[in-house]
């Protein structure tokens, strides 16, 4: 087993890409995020997408070709 000081071990770029950010609610969701599987991303971009919907910030991608919008 080895055995590797934290300082040493490389740095997960997207991590330090979180860290970055200044907004604490935005830099913990990141740090949330990170490591999920493509199609949970997928999933919780989705969901995103309906919620801004609702809020009338998108039009909704469920409906738009539909003619609801």
């Amino acid at each position: 087993m080895t055995v590797v000081e934290p300082s040493a071990a490389p740095a997960d770029p997207d991590a330090v890409l979180a860290e970055s950010i200044a907004c604490e609610a935005i830099r913990r969701l990141t740090r949330l995020a990170l490591g999920l599987s493509q199609d949970s991303m997928d999933l919780l971009t989705s969901v995103t997408d309906r919620l801004r919907a609702a809020e009338g910030a998108l039009r909704d991608p469920l409906t738009s070709d539909l003619g609801f919008d």
